[in-house]
C-alpha cells in the first residue's frame, strides 16, 4: 500500500481505538480523556492519533522512497508561498534545514533496508513490532503518556494488516516461518498504487471520520 493509504489506516485504527476506549471501561482506563502537555490539558485523542499516524508509516522506514523517509521534503513543499522580507528568509532557512533532514532520513532508510534484509523485511514482522511496542511502553512512562504503547501498537499493526492485502503479502511470523501470509485470495489482492489502493484509502478515511462522529456527536 502507498504511504497515504497507510496513514489513512492509522487514522481509522486510532479512531477505532478511541471508540473502543469509550465503549469498554477496562480499555478506557488505559486511555485518559486528557493529557497535561506543558501545563495545558490536551484531549488524549490528539497525541494518540499522532502516535498512531507515525506508527502506521514507520514500517516503511526500510524504503528510501517511502512517505516517512521523505517526510521532511514533503513538509518543505508545504511551506507557505508569497510574502517577502523576513518571512521569505524564514522559509528559505526552514527549507534548507528540511533538505538536510531529508538527506538524513533517506540515508537512515537505506541503512535500515540493509539491516532489515530489504523492503518488507524485519520492520514488517511481528517480532519487531512487539519489540518496538515494548520500547514505546517505557518511553510513554518516561514522558507521562502511559497509553503511548497502545496507540503505537494499533497504528503499527494497521500497516502490517494493509500490506497483507497485497500480492506479495508479509512473512509476518519470521523467524518461525518465511512463508508470506495474505488476508485475501489471489484474485482479490490489492496492487500498491492501483485503483484498489485508492478505494481502500477513501474507505478508511470515511470509516475514521464516521467513527469519530459517532464518538463525539
Amino acid at each position: 500500500m502507498t504511504g497515504k493509504t497507510h496513514l489513512a489506516g492509522g487514522f481509522a485504527a486510532g479512531a477505532g481505538l478511541a471508540y473502543a476506549g469509550a465503549a469498554f471501561t477496562e480499555l478506557g482506563m488505559l486511555l485518559p480523556p486528557t493529557l497535561d502537555v506543558a501545563g495545558l490539558a490536551v484531549p488524549g485523542i490528539v497525541p494518540g492519533l499522532l502516535a498512531c499516524g507515525i506508527a502506521s508509516l514507520l514500517p516503511d522506514i526500510d524504503e528510501p522512497e517511502s512517505l516517512i523517509a521523505n517526510s521532511p521534503e514533503n513538509m518543505k513543499r508545504r511551506i507557505g508561498r508569497g510574502r517577502a522580507g523576513i518571512d521569505r528568509g524564514a522559509r528559505q532557512s526552514a527549507g534548507m534545514l528540511l533538505t538536510v533532514l531529508n538527506v538524513i532520513t533517506r540515508g537512515l532508510a537505506g541503512f535500515v533496508r540493509l539491516l532489515a534484509g530489504g523492503h518488507r523485511g524485519a520492520t514488517h514482522m511481528l517480532l519487531i513490532a512487539a519489540a518496538l511496542t515494548i520500547g514505546m511502553y517505557f518511553l510513554g512512562e518516561a514522558i507521562g503518556f502511559a497509553a503511548l504503547w497502545l496507540w503505537f501498537a494499533v497504528g503499527y499493526l494497521s500497516h502490517l494488516l494493509l500490506d497483507m492485502l497485497t500480492p506479495s503479502g508479509l512473512a509476518l511470523l519470521w523467524p518461525l516461518s518465511r512463508r508470506p501470509l495474505h488476508l485475501l485470495p489471489g484474485p482479490l489482492r490489492i496492487v500498491t498504487g492501483g485503483v484498489g489502493d485508492v478505494v481502500v484509502r477513501i474507505a478508511l478515511l470515511g470509516i475514521g471520520v464516521w467513527v469519530l462522529y459517532r464518538l463525539y456527536m
